[in-house]
């Protein structure tokens, strides 16, 4: 008897697709997930590479092809064993306290990796799985647990507030920076908030739980992880390379790219560690600060600033419910640096707030200009699109001949 090649899955439906998807994954036969809103086109070529790595014996038995958003340029299709999501399905059922009669709300489209986590654990632990991939219907009032990009939980917080979703107790974010405004708008309504960081390559790496009366200070390794800090996973406790260890990691991507971001080395303990190129901080305590990607950076007037230590900054402001910060063309400096800021324009103080935390930061990474929004463009994933930012930001600039000097 032959058997039988990848499973590709894309235009079923997103119950259709759960549901084909977990009995593949489950019987180990190879699966592909490609996103139904990717150019035909670009479906076809990835279903051909899916094909063509299968035939290789790069895609074996029990493993599934996920890809990227595709965000920063071609979707990667990145290979996830079986055993490495099943190996942290205790652990993350553990930190959003499961119970017997949860329903899961994953409005995301299963393409995404975490909103496919998300229902595909649901399911393993027997739980109904709603609205998945309907993110602008009206939210399930059944749902008792939310797994969500933060501009997905703003939504879910808003419907809340309004009488919506009486059932909901527990939301877990990932995917993006999770501003303490809504950080408290959820401990407001008594729910516990699961917010962890991780990537499509390493799955879970470090995780925070807040809950009413308990809140937590900054987040720690996901149970079963190592982390270390340094250019090469050293253990430097500067901010620096954060490299991973851990039973979660993916096998790398589905094709062989020199210029993606997964790293893998073996340290002088033998063990397999990852990085993905995001930049961190380990305190003394054990308490990981993630600084983002190092590639996101502005060159202006010959300093190199990283956007991701301005970000954190302005997410810190209360008021302003998400923030990026990109580089727009001046005729001196090449680029200045310029946040892109989602709030309450007219909430009393909020631009007087912005102002007075920026000057903690060096001269040459305070931004210079801004552009306030009721909201930020996002992908397709949810998560915020820095691209589309930074063309917003530039178009201002080009209107009115300098943007907003100041907020």
């Amino acid at each position: 008897m032959s058997t039988p090649g990848p499973l590709l899955l894309a235009e079923e439906g997103p119950d259709a697709v759960l549901a084909a998807f977990c009995a593949a994954f489950e019987a180990g036969r190879p699966v592909a997930v490609l996103d139904p809103a990717w150019p035909q086109a670009l479906r076809a070529q990835a279903g051909e590479a899916v094909t063509a790595a299968a035939r290789a014996g790069r895609l074996a038995h029990g493993e599934a092809a996920l890809f990227t958003s595709g965000s920063t340029g071609r979707p990667r299709g990145v290979l996830r064993t079986h055993a490495s999501w099943r190996a942290s399905a205790a652990a993350l059922a553990e930190l959003m306290d499961v119970r017997d009669d949860d329903v899961a709300w994953v409005p995301g489209r299963p393409a995404s990796t975490l909103s496919l986590h998300g229902a595909w654990h649901a399911r393993l632990r027997g739980l109904p799985v709603v609205g998945l991939g309907r993110g602008g219907a009206a939210p399930p009032p059944q749902a008792t647990v939310l797994h969500a990009v933060p501009a997905a939980l703003a939504g879910a917080l808003t419907a809340a507030e309004a009488g919506a979703l009486p059932r909901m107790r527990c939301a877990v974010v990932a995917g993006d920076a999770l501003p303490p405004a809504l950080r408290a708008r959820a401990l407001r309504l008594g729910w516990r908030l699961v917010e962890y960081y991780g990537a499509a390559e390493l799955s879970f790496v470090a995780a925070r739980v807040d809950s009413p009366g308990a809140p937590s200070t900054a987040m720690t390794a996901f149970p079963g992880a190592d982390l270390r800090i340094g250019e090469s996973g050293g253990g430097e406790s500067g901010g620096g390379l954060l490299w991973v260890s851990s039973p979660y990691l993916s096998r790398g991507y589905l094709d062989p790219d020199p210029g993606a971001p997964l790293r893998l080395q073996r340290g002088r303990d033998g063990r397999l560690w990852a990085s993905v190129g995001d930049r961190a901080r380990l305190d003394a305590a054990g308490r990981l600060h993630v600084l983002g990607r190092g590639g996101a950076a502005v060159t202006t007037g010959g300093h190199t600033v990283v956007a991701a230590d301005v970000e954190v900054v302005l997410l810190a402001v209360p008021g302003v419910e998400a923030a990026v910060v990109v580089g727009t063309a001046h005729p001196g400096l090449g680029q200045v640096v310029t946040a892109v800021v989602a709030g309450d324009a007219t909430r009393a103080g909020l631009r007087a707030r912005l102002v007075a935390a920026c000057r903690a930061l060096p001269a040459a990474a305070r931004p210079r200009r801004w552009l306030l929004l009721p909201a930020l463009p996002l992908t397709a994933a949810g998560k915020v699109d820095r691209d589309a930012a930074r063309e917003l930001a530039q178009e201002r600039v080009e209107a009115d001949g300098r943007g907003a000097a100041g907020p």
